[in-house]
Order: structure tokens, then sequence, then C-alpha cells
């Protein structure tokens, strides 16, 4: 399991690399855009579609799963704080199955849009015909891959909760021992 949890830490720090380089194409071509409106008075048109069809997307996708496995996601944990490790346990196998469920979910549908999306040969209209299926994708790629942290953080709660062992730590406490929130 945890040679498992190892490779995936991989992947996803390779995505996050992926993100990063995103993030800096998408810096690029902003400034490469306002220098060509404003000095040259002839703006990019295809800024804006490269932008928000692929990069934006891809920074989130890219990185939506080692988010997860960080404890850098929202996590409301008010109730959590008040129970002991089997019931902080307890509600982390409640809502990682839920999550598996819904990214599983998330990862089908998505791969179905890109296959129709590709199949179809969308394009999105504009100065440049960008194929859509691409950016969609991202999702199944992205969702697919906080489906699979999710399950493995799902088994890794239920054999630290039969065994005692910790596979998983528990993300509460993240706050420190002098901080409650109540």
């Amino acid at each position: 399991m945890k040679s498992i949890l190892r490779l995936l830490a991989r992947v996803e720090n390779a995505l996050g690399w992926l993100a990063a380089l995103a993030m800096i194409m998408m810096m690029i071509v902003v400034f490469c855009d306002v220098l060509m409106r404003y000095i040259f008075h002839s703006p990019l048109s295809w800024a804006y579609d490269l932008i928000s069809l692929y990069l934006v997307a891809a920074v989130f996708y890219f990185s939506l799963s080692a988010a997860y496995s960080e404890g850098a996601h929202v996590n409301v944990d008010i109730l959590q704080q008040s129970f002991p490790n089997a019931g902080i346990r307890l509600s982390e196998i409640v809502t990682t199955a839920v999550g598996t469920l819904i990214f599983a979910l998330i990862t089908w549908f998505g791969a179905l849009k890109t296959i129709e999306s590709f199949v179809e040969k969308d394009v999105l209209s504009g100065a440049i015909s960008w194929p859509t299926w691409p950016a969609n994708a991202l999702v199944p790629l992205g969702c697919g891959l906080l489906t699979l942290r999710l399950a493995l953080h799902f088994v890794g709660h239920i054999i630290d909760l039969a065994t005692g062992s910790t596979l998983i730590p528990l993300s509460i406490g993240h706050h420190g021992d002098k901080e409650r929130f109540e």
C-alpha cells in the first residue's frame, strides 16, 4: 500500500510541475498580450481562448489530487475535533467513500465527453478553431487521479481503524494543540 501511495505521490508531483508550467505559460501569454495590445495596438486574438480553454483547466485539474493529499482543500473539521481517533477514522471512511463515488462518476462522464468531442471533432469557434477534446481530457485525468487517491485513503483508513496502524495520517490537528474552533 505504501509503495502505491509513493507512486501516486510521484505522479501528483509530476502533474504539479505541469500545472506550474501551465501557470508560467499563462503569465507569459498575458504579458505578451498586454505588450502587444498597449504598445503595438495589436493584441493576441488567441490568448483568451488558450488561457481559458487549456491553461486554467490544466492548473486546476493537474493539482487537484495533490491538493487533497496535502490537506490543502477545504476541510470542515469542527465536529471532528471532539471525536476520538476511531471516530475521526470512521468519518474519514465515510467522506472518502462518498468522494470516491462522486469523483468516479465525474471521471466516467468526463471520459465519455472527451471521447465524444474527439470523435465529433468539436472545436471552439474563434480566431483559431481550438479542439475541445484536450481540455475535456483534463477532467477525467485530474478527477481520475483524485478518485484513485480517495479510494486508497478509504482502504488505508479501514486498515488503520482495524489494525491501529497509521498508513494514512489523520488530517485533524493541522491547527495545532492550542488552536481550536468552536
